[in-house]
Order: structure tokens, then C-alpha cells, then sequence
């Protein structure tokens, strides 16, 4: 009888010190969808994860392939890449990208704009930062338009970009001439209104080009900014990409 009585308050004791410790190693309530978006990887590289999916890149070729979510557990399968060929430095951390993903299971935890990805151990294996981005109302440049044929790029877009102001107006400049207008958003939508240019005669090419900005700025009506580059599109399709003045 008198060991039975030790023995019941062992095994009490032994209960509470194993939920402690239990508790001490719960995750706290994460909805998966908060990993979703774009992280910038500590130590190079960039990740966007979507629903099913995943991209990756050190700066040159871009990893990508499927992704399961569940509770804080994230799945990567189906690892590929493109094939172009890369400076040492960026196809060495391609590599330890690349094999790090590789069918991995690693869990997640968040604390306002920073992650950590762990293994099975509970290592951290990658820390993530969400990516400032910068506002709208800056002054932008033309890096590549939609036309006819293609997405391109011109030697012509050199002094090509808009100025958005907080009052709503903006100022617009092409390959010849200069102009202004108007603009709205609300959310992710953008709509550009009462749009003038001067009336300068250009050389031809200058001129075809102009037509094209000009008319990609009457398509527009939503856009998008990542870091330091805007995207104007319309209707989720990319018709020109900017990048912040210097």
C-alpha cells in the first residue's frame, strides 16, 4: 500500500512535467495562408509561394514546382529550373536552393514580416523577410511595354516613365513628348484619366514608340508593385513593367 502511494504521486508528477513540455513545443494557431506571397530568402535568393505552387530564385534561373499547405507544414515537390547559364557565386546558392527544396516537409513559423523554414530536426534552415515595396506616388521608368507582336524593350524608353503625385495627378513622359493627367485606385485597381501630351513632331521611330506607351496607359486599370519595380495591367495581363527612378 505504501508504494502504491509513492508510486501515484510519481506518476502524477510525471504527467504534468510531459504536458509542460508538451506545451513547449506547440505551434501556435497559423492560418497557412499567411506564408503565401513574396519573401526575400536571408543570404540571397527570393521565394514566392502561391496555393499549389512555388518559384525561387538566387538571380539567375528561377526554381519552381508544386507546393502542398497544411496546418504549418509546407511540401515542395516537383522541383525544376531554367537553363541558363550562371556566374559561379549564383549557381552554387541555385544549387543549395534546389537541393534543400527537394521533396522537403519543413515547417514554418511567423512573426510579423519574418519567417523561418525548419527541418525535421527543428533546425532553421531559411529565414525570410517580406519585401518593402515601394509607394505608388514615386517617379517610375519604363523598363519594358506590351506591343502588337511582343513584350520589349527599347534604347528609346531611356527617359520614358510617370510621375504619380498624392493629389491624384500625374506627370507623363515618352520618347518625344511630355504630358499629364489624372489617376485613381482603390485596392489593386488603377485608372488613368484626362491624359494630355504636347504635340512635338517626332522621327519615326520615336513616334511609333510613344503610340505604344500611350496606349498602354489607356488599357491599364489595375497594377501591382514588388520591391522597387510597378506593374500596369489590364485585366491581370501584363502590359508594362517600371522600375523606380534612381
Amino acid at each position: 500500500m505504501k508504494t502504491s502511494l509513492l508510486y501515484f504521486p510519481f506518476f502524477f508528477l510525471s504527467l504534468v512535467f510531459f504536458a509542460c513540455d508538451t506545451d513547449a513545443i506547440t505551434f501556435p494557431d497559423l492560418n497557412p495562408d499567411s506564408i503565401l506571397g513574396h519573401w526575400d530568402i536571408d543570404g540571397g535568393g527570393t521565394l514566392l509561394f502561391e496555393e499549389e505552387n512555388f518559384s525561387a530564385s538566387a538571380g539567375c534561373n528561377t526554381l519552381f514546382g508544386g507546393l502542398a499547405i497544411q496546418e504549418e507544414t509546407l511540401t515542395f515537390s516537383l522541383i525544376a529550373s531554367t537553363l541558363i547559364g550562371c556566374p559561379e557565386a549564383e549557381g552554387n546558392r541555385e544549387q543549395e536552393l534546389a537541393a534543400l527544396f527537394e521533396n522537403a516537409a519543413l515547417t514554418f513559423t511567423l512573426e510579423e514580416n519574418r519567417a523561418q523554414l525548419r527541418n525535421a530536426e527543428w533546425n532553421v534552415v531559411l529565414t525570410l523577410t517580406r519585401p518593402e515595396n515601394a509607394d505608388l506616388v514615386n517617379a517610375w521608368e519604363v523598363v519594358s511595354l506590351r506591343t502588337p507582336n511582343a513584350i520589349s524593350s527599347s534604347i528609346l524608353d531611356e527617359d520614358t516613365g510617370i510621375t504619380f503625385f498624392a493629389k491624384g495627378t500625374l506627370d507623363v513622359q515618352t520618347s518625344c513628348n511630355s504630358g499629364g493627367g489624372s489617376y485613381t485606385t482603390k485596392e489593386d485597381k488603377l485608372t488613368f484619366t484626362d491624359l494630355f501630351f504636347t504635340e512635338r513632331a517626332c522621327e519615326g521611330e520615336r513616334n511609333t514608340r510613344e503610340q505604344e506607351f500611350t496606349n498602354t496607359l489607356l488599357e491599364i486599370n489595375s497594377y501591382s508593385i514588388l520591391r522597387n519595380n510597378l506593374t500596369l495591367e489590364k485585366d491581370e495581363e501584363v502590359w508594362a513593367t517600371l522600375q523606380l527612378e534612381e
